[in-house]
């Protein structure tokens, strides 16, 4: 019977199996496209549409084949032909001479007709983690679900494909008829939909905003496209758009906005710090907040706000205006001048009306202010907005951009929080520096890309095999941290020594055929620190590092690919 491991890898050879093909179904058809397109400029040619411009039916079919081609090619890997394409884009939306045009598509014909006889890079969306979002999928009794509605059956396909990797369940349509049964069968989790349609170049946004008219109810929705143009932008904000990206995808992005989208249900709820004096109003506004699904830690005085500052890692500061000892702009000021909660929002909720004095809140420091009397539906919406925008800015700043994990800075900011959180609950955490072996040499022999694949490759190892509390992070380049709490040093050493032997089993190839490369094979070292430890340095971050990077020398000095205990 196959472990847990074995069915996980099994999966994923199958996604990856199934995105071939789907790649390869794409290649077999850009013959079938091409044709498409010279036989409509064939006809745009000899029926005189010439003076028509965008506006004529030939034009609007030749425009749409082109974005189309400029969105597939580039998600499948094919990037010369979607930038020819995006060039014959171009050419037809400034409505360019006809000799522009024929160049544009001798151009477009050129890198067809090279995309068939030399196969392109290997895709990095072959690559990605099977289920990052695994910490939120995990609280449905089912996969969060997504409708996706696009009728391109290529891209589409290989979207959803993906989608399932991360952990979704995903529903399609291929025409926006089919949107509104859908809704009525299962409600989605979010809702994942093209711009551009037969009907019309801004034809999702417009149905959208017509279902809303009608007054029907819609999930999140974020918006896909190849148009890149303010005017498409704003159509996809006024019919409810709560994101927008272009093709081809940066699919790290796209997963990012919909795990906040969804992730508000799952284990890592809104995180709001109230401090009210009122203990009448505290508990009012923290069960509406509670009742959202929100987590609320209340404190009544405002002298005592750093500990659950640096403890409880709030999304949103809602603090009244007036209290006892010390002034919301007061407060406001003493958080804004410490860098670690330069980030955090800070909302005023308070019965001031004098507009001179809630401004003078926000000139302190303040994000919004809002006025009690507040309806529950009002308070909520609006602290749900703001931490929203603030967890997407974190992940943006916080996270590294190849692999998804903290960046150094952030880090190191959680590895002092759980110290901290550890030494007054009496607990154990056990530090990781993971460094790739050789690093230097698999860049310099197969390329940046090929790196960039093994560095991926750890993060998947490490994601899949430590618990979803761990935290994880990339301290730059090939080296890599991990914290794992409630975890003494052997307790580490096994655990993250079951992940060197997996990950040194695995194999890569580099980027040219697979039958004229060898494949090859890379480990890790590891240095292992602990609090409390054998070293008794106490719950010092820096010293906890040092002794980690020092046990991570050792590892590389006694042949690598090993695992180090400070102190042992």
């Amino acid at each position: 019977m196959k472990c847990e491991e074995d069915v996980k890898e099994d999966a994923h050879r199958d996604l990856q199996d199934q995105l071939r093909v789907l790649r390869d179904g794409f290649a077999e058809a850009i013959p079938e496209k091409m044709a498409e397109i010279e036989a409509v400029w064939a006809s745009v040619e000899s029926n005189g549409e010439r003076g028509i411009g965008l506006g004529g039916t030939e034009f609007q079919v030749l425009y749409r084949l082109a974005h189309s081609l400029v969105g597939n090619s580039g998600t499948f890997g094919f990037n010369d032909i979607s930038e020819c394409a995006r060039t014959l884009e171009s050419a037809l939306a400034e409505k360019a001479p006809n000799s522009k045009l024929q160049e544009a598509i001798k151009n477009l014909r050129e890198a067809a007709a090279r995309a068939l006889r030399f196969s392109p890079p290997r895709p990095e969306y072959l690559d990605f983690p099977l289920s990052p979002l695994s910490n939120v999928s995990s609280a449905f009794s089912k996969p969060p679900l997504v409708l996706l509605v696009d009728d391109d059956e290529y891209f589409s396909g290989e979207l959803l494909l993906q989608l399932e990797g991360y952990g979704y369940q995903v529903k399609q349509c291929r025409s926006l008829t089919e949107v509104p049964a859908a809704l009525e069968v299962e409600m989605p989790d979010a809702l994942v939909m093209d711009i551009i349609h037969p009907e019309g170049e801004l034809a999702g946004p417009a149905f959208l905003s017509s279902l809303i008219s009608q007054g029907k109810a819609l999930p999140p929705t974020l918006f896909i496209s190849v148009r890149d143009d303010l005017s498409a932008r704003l159509e996809a904000v006024r019919a409810g758009g709560l994101g927008y990206f272009t093709k081809p995808l940066e699919m790290q992005q796209l997963i990012s906005r919909l795990e906040v989208l969804v992730g508000y249900r799952g284990p890592d709820p809104y995180r709001i710090l109230m401090i009210e004096d009122s203990a009448t109003e505290s508990t009012h506004y923290a069960h509406v907040l509670r009742r959202a699904g929100m987590q609320v830690t209340v404190v009544s005085n405002p002298l005592q706000v750093m500990e659950p500052l640096l403890t409880e890692r709030p999304d949103l500061v809602l603090m009244d205006l007036y209290m006892p000892g010390c002034s919301g702009l007061e407060l406001a000021t003493v958080i804004r001048q410490q860098d670690a909660f330069m980030g955090i929002p800070i909302v005023f909720l308070s019965s001031e009306t004098d507009i001179d004095r809630q401004m003078s809140g926000l000139s302190m420091g303040g994000d919004d202010f809002l006025e009690k009397p507040i309806s529950p539906e009002h308070l909520v919406a609006s602290l749900a907005a703001r931490v929203t925008r603030a967890r997407l800015l974190r992940a943006n700043m916080n996270r590294d951009s190849l692999t998804g994990l903290l960046n150094h800075g952030n880090f190191k900011y959680h590895l002092k929080l759980e110290l901290s959180r550890a030494a007054r609950r009496q607990g154990s955490l056990a530090l990781a520096v993971i460094d790739i072996d050789e690093f230097k040499r698999v860049n310099d022999t197969y390329g940046h890309p090929v790196g960039d694949r093994v560095i991926r490759s750890l993060t998947r190892h490490l994601q899949q095999q430590l618990r979803e509390t761990d935290i994880l992070g990339r301290l730059g380049g090939d080296e890599f941290g991990a914290i794992l709490l409630d975890t003494d040093e052997e307790g580490a050493l096994h655990r993250l020594d079951s992940i060197r032997e997996a990950f040194s089993a695995h194999h890569y190839r580099g980027l040219e055929a697979i039958s004229e490369t060898e494949p090859f094979a890379v480990t890790f070292s590891c240095g292992l620190s602990g609090f409390p430890g054998k070293t008794n340095v106490g719950a010092n971050p820096d010293a906890l590092i040092e002794l980690a990077d020092q046990a991570l020398i050792e590892a590389k000095l006694h042949g690598r690919n090993r695992l180090v205990v400070a102190g042992a």
